[in-house]
């Protein structure tokens, strides 16, 4: 008789955890929906597949949700819940749409910041999305790891610097003939210098060619060609460092006895303003990189006779005076340019060298002037999840929000 009532007393505990739980736990967070309208530049537009990450701005948690529902025609909602507090979000995805009779797809994207989510309310967003900008239909740089290392005894390392360029495009693109180049201005020093040229030049003092005859080198979407420094596995000098010895290209200079050619690499071609013909990045990051083609029937030659500028500035020393100064520089049409970055540090930045239509931004490793915490450390370009498994580098002409700065390098 006691183990019945011992058993009917259980059960009814069961009974009563039970309504307990459907009674006073109800869902987490607070409802959410997001009403998200589709580019009205296209007609007809059928959202296929979405990507929407919540950022949670206290804290940086990401909350991600790839689940939609139509809700009108041109319209589709995304419910869910989230916890008190403000949000950013992103929003990726794939639309097909009606083009001159035709189904045509593309990438969209959307963003909105600084949401505020209230417990006890629905929360109500509407949303609306435009043809991606994200997709380009050429190369773009990836990553720059231009500080290098230094070895275990603290000293600096030298030819493991390196950058990564991205087919960031959906088809086949080749290599040859990519020019790379540096800027001939710093972005910690800014200059009143005439002529000013930036809106439809890049001032360059630099250039390193891939070789081909145009199309020996292809690169199938979403891989990427890496020019090295020096094209060596540098780990068994440093070991701290990193294999460079499988690059697509390296910078080979002939006249410093000290270089090194690795025979199984090409060796980019490269023209300098300089007596000794020296390609370097700035391992402090104080010079801008850029990517692009010359013109049609434009060669290095040609391009290094006829794009030849004088640069006036005048240079202030304080309790000395002015002194009028001048520089040869070449210019590089902005038309010509696929990708520019520009790089800096936060003590010291001044001005971005680039016309704002290349980039509007910065990235940077280390915060202060030899920052010995810089060493080991990339800028590398940001990802986006645009849905049913497409990757592609975010890319808006702004690098202060399109790479992540102060990264481990992606060779390393």
């Amino acid at each position: 008789m006691t183990k019945f009532f011992n058993l009917i007393f259980a059960a009814s505990l069961l009974v009563f955890a039970a309504c307990s739980d459907s009674d006073e736990n109800p869902p987490m967070g607070a409802e959410v929906a997001v009403h998200i309208n589709m580019p009205i530049s296209v007609e007809k537009p059928e959202l296929k597949s979405l990507n929407a990450m919540f950022t949670e701005v206290s804290s940086g948690k990401v909350i991600e949700m790839k689940e939609f529902a139509p809700e009108s025609e041109g319209s589709y909602v995304v419910n869910t819940r989230l916890g008190a507090g403000a949000y950013n979000l992103t929003l990726t995805g794939k639309v097909s749409y009606s083009l001159n009779g035709a189904v045509s797809e593309s990438f969209i994207e959307a963003s909105r910041e600084g949401i505020n989510v209230v417990e006890g309310n629905k929360n109500e967003v509407s949303i609306e999305t435009s043809i991606s900008t994200l997709a380009s239909k050429d190369f773009i740089i990836e990553e720059i790891f231009f500080t290098g290392t230094t070895t275990a005894d603290g000293n600096q390392y030298f030819g493991d610097q390196y950058v990564k360029i991205t087919n960031n495009s959906d088809q086949i693109l080749y290599a040859d003939g990519l020019v790379l180049m540096d800027s001939a201005f710093l972005t910690v020093e800014k200059m009143n210098y005439t002529p000013d040229i930036m809106s439809e030049y890049f001032s360059i003092s630099n250039i390193l060619i891939v070789p081909g005859s145009g199309k020996e080198y292809p690169v199938e979407p979403g891989k990427s060609i890496v020019i090295a420094d020096t094209a060596i596995d540098h780990r068994k000098y440093n070991p701290r460092s990193m294999d460079l010895s499988k690059a697509a290209f390296e910078y080979y200079n002939p006249n410093d006895d000290e270089d090194v050619d690795n025979p199984n690499v090409p060796n980019m071609i490269a023209s300098s303003l300089g007596p000794d013909m020296m390609w370097t990045f700035h391992n402090r990051g104080f010079k801008s990189y850029a990517i692009g083609r010359f013109g049609e029937g434009v060669t290095a030659q040609s391009f290094a006779n006829d794009n030849m500028y004088t640069v006036n500035y005048d240079v202030v020393v304080p309790e000395y005076g002015t002194f009028p100064m001048s520089q040869d520089y070449w210019k590089f049409p902005n038309t010509w340019i696929a990708d520019a970055v520009n790089l800096s540090i936060e003590e010291m930045f001044a001005w971005i060298v680039t016309s704002p239509s290349l980039d509007s931004g910065w990235s940077y490793c280390g915060k202060v002037d030899k920052d010995s915490s810089r060493y080991g450390k990339s800028v590398v370009r940001k990802r986006i999840d645009m849905g049913e498994g497409v990757t592609l580098l975010k890319d808006t002409n702004n690098s202060t929000v399109d790479f992540i700065p102060e990264s481990k390098p992606t060779l390393m």
